[in-house]
C-alpha cells in the first residue's frame, strides 16, 4: 500500500488557488480512477483508494489547513503502518517555473509550511515529494500570491502540469521514485 498526499487548503474559497495544486493532482487521479473522496474522521482528511497495475494506493487530501497538514499525514501513515518510502507528497513550489515538475526522494521543506508541518510530525524529511512550479510573484507578497487563483493565461499550462503530475503519480506507484525522476524531472 502506498499513500499519495495532495496538499492544499480545504473549502471552496481556496479551490483554485496556486497553493492547492496538490489537491488538484489527487483530484485528477481520482477522476481517472472513477473514485470519490470520503471524509475520514480519524485522520481529519479526505481519502480515496485506488488500484494501480502493481499495487493499491490511498489518495489523501488533509482537511486541516496547509500549516497543520502534518497531523493528518502522521495519522494516516500510522493507521496503515506505511513505510516512508511508500509516501509521496505533492505541493506547490514558487521557486520552480510555472508547470515544471520535480520529484525528489527527500529534502528540506524549502520554507513550504505544509511540508514544515509534515516533516515536524513525521520526524524526518526522508520521503518522496513532487513539487509543481507555480512561479514567483512579480510584485505581490508570497502569502497573498499562493492564495490567489491562476490567471487565465496560466490555466492551460497548469492544467497540463496537473495531468502530467497525475501520470507521474501512477508511474510512481507502479515503477518507483527513480523511474519517475528519470522520466519526469526535465
Amino acid at each position: 500500500m502506498k499513500i499519495i498526499v495532495g496538499l492544499g487548503n480545504p473549502g471552496i474559497k481556496y479551490k483554485s488557488n496556486r497553493h492547492n495544486v496538490g489537491f488538484m493532482v489527487v483530484d485528477e487521479i481520482a477522476k481517472r480512477q472513477s473514485v470519490v473522496f470520503k471524509k475520514g474522521f480519524l485522520a481529519n482528511g479526505y481519502t480515496a483508494k485506488i488500484k494501480a497495475e502493481k499495487e493499491s494506493a490511498i489518495l489523501l487530501k488533509p482537511a486541516t489547513f496547509m500549516n497543520n497538514s502534518g497531523t493528518c499525514v502522521k495519522k494516516i501513515v500510522s493507521k496503515h503502518a506505511i513505510e516512508l518510502s511508500d509516501l509521496l507528497v505533492i505541493y506547490d513550489d514558487a521557486d520552480l517555473p510555472l508547470g515544471k515538475l520535480k520529484l525528489k526522494k527527500s529534502g528540506s521543506s524549502g520554507g513550504h509550511q505544509g511540508m514544515v508541518s509534515i516533516i515536524d510530525r513525521l520526524g524526518t524529511c526522508d520521503f518522496a515529494r513532487l513539487r509543481i512550479g507555480i512561479d514567483k510573484p512579480k510584485r505581490q507578497d508570497l502569502a497573498d500570491y499562493v492564495l490567489s487563483d491562476f490567471s487565465n493565461h496560466e490555466k492551460e499550462e497548469i492544467e497540463q502540469a496537473i495531468e502530467t503530475a497525475a501520470s507521474a503519480c501512477m508511474d510512481w506507484i507502479n515503477s518507483g521514485t527513480d523511474y519517475v525522476m528519470t522520466n519526469y524531472n526535465k
